[in-house]
């Protein structure tokens, strides 16, 4: 029973990603209306006509995730009765719940009132919260449940602290890229790697909207890429902090890269997409790093 509770963490983290996704298609597509004013009906209907295109996106958007929202219940309920006495395994599965049942909710607010870009923008960083803590959760399964045994690293006080507030930061970020799609920032700035010709375009605009999530991201680059080097050249024997480390600068690259892309192709939605997925990937291998990083450390 062990390994269906393995799997169905995979695909409920899987299911979650997808979701993330899919929230993305929504918002780049301008589907956001597709069902009209109705939740959690479409149109007042229980399966509506979905021959119109941003009547099938959102449509199969709320499908999609009510069916993870079922399977993140029941890993939850599984996990918590099968290893009541891990420390995090409570924890996390109250938040997957909490935080896809206010994922939901959010979508639903913005689908029956109008609501601010601030408001809005909340509405993506709470999916990636929900994401990542159906990751970390089946983590700590598959660690219970395998010889192989749970990860305890032999770092300081420093890394701990860096995790922590890399991870705050990253959210930041994350908050800011969503601004900037939810107030039609995202040609704020139609070039690169100048801003409207500009090192430093007005910054109360668009283009100042746009410019500012550029330089947080750059310094999250730079943060991520120090703590990598880090890792190679202080703590190698951490390897989760040095593979983390790695898939982090990978996401990286490929999150701005995808985001030049963006500005070039003049809103692709390929690279929109992809620009979400890095991102998501992103956040997801910080919070698993942060908490291994939080864990009792061993000497």
């Amino acid at each position: 029973m062990d390994r269906v509770l393995r799997i169905l963490g995979v695909l409920t983290s899987l299911g979650m990603l997808i979701v993330v996704i899919m929230g993305a298609i929504v918002t780049n597509t301008g589907s956001e209306l597709g069902c009209g004013h109705h939740w959690p009906l479409c149109y007042g209907q229980v399966v509506p006509d979905t021959s119109n295109k941003e009547t099938f996106i959102e449509f199969s958007h709320r499908a999609v995730s009510a069916l993870a929202g079922l399977l993140i219940v029941i890993l939850s309920v599984w996990a918590w009765i099968r290893l009541t006495k891990v420390k995090g395994v409570k924890f996390l599965s109250i938040c997957s719940v909490f935080f896809v049942v206010l994922q939901g909710l959010l979508g639903a607010a913005a689908v029956i009132w109008d609501q601010s870009s601030i408001v809005l923008a909340l509405h993506f960083g709470i999916s990636l919260i929900s994401f990542a803590s159906v990751l970390l959760l089946t983590v700590i399964i598959f660690e219970e449940t395998k010889a192989s045994g749970s990860i305890h690293p032999r770092t300081g006080m420093g890394m701990r602290v860096n995790q922590t507030l890399l991870i705050i930061y990253t959210y930041i970020v994350v908050y800011s890229g969503a601004f900037v799609r939810h107030t039609d920032s995202a040609l704020g700035c139609p070039d690169f790697p100048l801003c409207t010709g500009q090192v430093i375009p007005d910054l109360y605009s668009r283009a100042g909207v746009q410019f500012g999530h550029r330089v947080l991201a750059g310094i999250l680059a730079l943060w991520i890429l120090i703590t990598f080097l880090y890792a190679l050249i202080r703590l190698r024997h951490e390897r989760w902090l040095f593979w983390g480390s790695l898939i982090a600068i990978l996401s990286v690259i490929g999150q701005a890269t995808s985001g030049v892309f963006v500005v070039l192709t003049q809103l692709n939605l390929t690279f929109l997409l992809l620009h979400s997925f890095f991102i998501t990937c992103l956040f997801g291998i910080l919070a698993f790093m942060t908490m291994i990083a939080l864990r009792k450390q061993t000497k």
